[in-house]
């Protein structure tokens, strides 16, 4: 299911403020969604991150957490979708916005909040000496329910997993039938390994008729078989083959030259231990 078609600027903004004056904005007209899995491809700094940003805004995605940095952003992204027009060919019954960042940041969260709990029950142990059970068991209920609540979410502990192992759960979690999901770069906490399992959760998602937008330069991830591919490069998007990325001609030049390449950035090679 395609939910949002396109997003489309509407003149005049402002150049000089961002994210309006970030490269990939200066020729930027419009941006369709052909296809239930739309790519975004490139680079770091190529403006991936700020086309997500805008459609997550457009379509108000929610977002891991909603301090710091996180805060800052959506506010700074919803002003901007402002000067956006968003089409639709129908609403998504839920729209959620993922990025590696975030997912750290959310992880960190529930740490602290963990710690605090367990702190408190600790407190609680030693303030409610020589009280009665009653007592103790109703000051303890807040951070036992927290605990609780905290384990049983997920099945298990986001603490006690990987950061791929956790946001491969996280994500599943939410998925549900007609949702819209944006992915900004997930590799940043994803092992290849965990990349193909995101890979079969998307397309899980797609039979549950959903709309995937992800951002990334992973060669694994953008091999999602039919995917609307689209190349983020020195200020301009267009449509481009998996074959044909940047990304995969240069990793099929490493994996057959990696000696050469290693050697063109000053790397001494063994030539007795290399296998090129």
């Amino acid at each position: 299911m395609i939910f949002l078609r396109d997003m489309t600027l509407r003149l005049p903004v402002n150049r000089t403020r961002y994210p309006f004056s970030a490269q990939v904005m200066e020729a930027f007209d419009s941006l369709s969604f052909t296809q239930p899995v739309t790519i975004l491809c490139g680079e770091n700094g190529s403006g991936k991150t700020t086309l997500m940003e805008l459609a997550a805004a457009g379509v108000k995605a929610h977002t891991i957490g909603a301090s710091g940095n996180r805060r800052n952003k959506t506010l700074l992204f919803k002003e901007a979708a402002r000067k956006m027009h968003y089409t639709f060919n129908k609403q998504p019954m839920r729209s959620f916005y993922f990025t590696a960042e975030d997912f750290v940041r959310y992880l960190d969260e529930r740490h602290d909040t963990r710690r605090e709990a367990e702190q408190m029950l600790n407190e609680i142990e030693s303030t409610y000496t020589g009280r009665s059970q009653f007592a103790k068991n109703q000051a303890a209920m807040a951070p036992l329910s927290t605990l609780s609540e905290m384990d049983g979410q997920y099945g298990r502990s986001l603490l006690e997993s990987s950061h791929g192992e956790g946001f491969l759960s996280f994500f599943s979690a939410r998925l549900a039938p007609d949702g819209l999901y944006l992915l900004d770069e997930p590799e940043g906490a994803l092992s290849y390994s965990n990349q193909l399992s995101l890979l079969a959760l998307i397309d899980q998602a797609i039979q549950m008729n959903c709309q995937v937008i992800m951002a990334t330069h992973s060669p694994v991830l953008c091999a999602f078989p039919g995917a609307q591919l689209l190349s983020v490069e020195h200020g301009n998007i267009s449509e481009i083959s998996y074959d044909h990325l940047e990304s995969i001609q240069f990793l099929k030049y490493f994996l057959s030259n990696r000696s050469g390449v290693l050697k063109q950035v000053g790397i001494q090679v063994d030539s007795s231990a290399s296998s090129d």
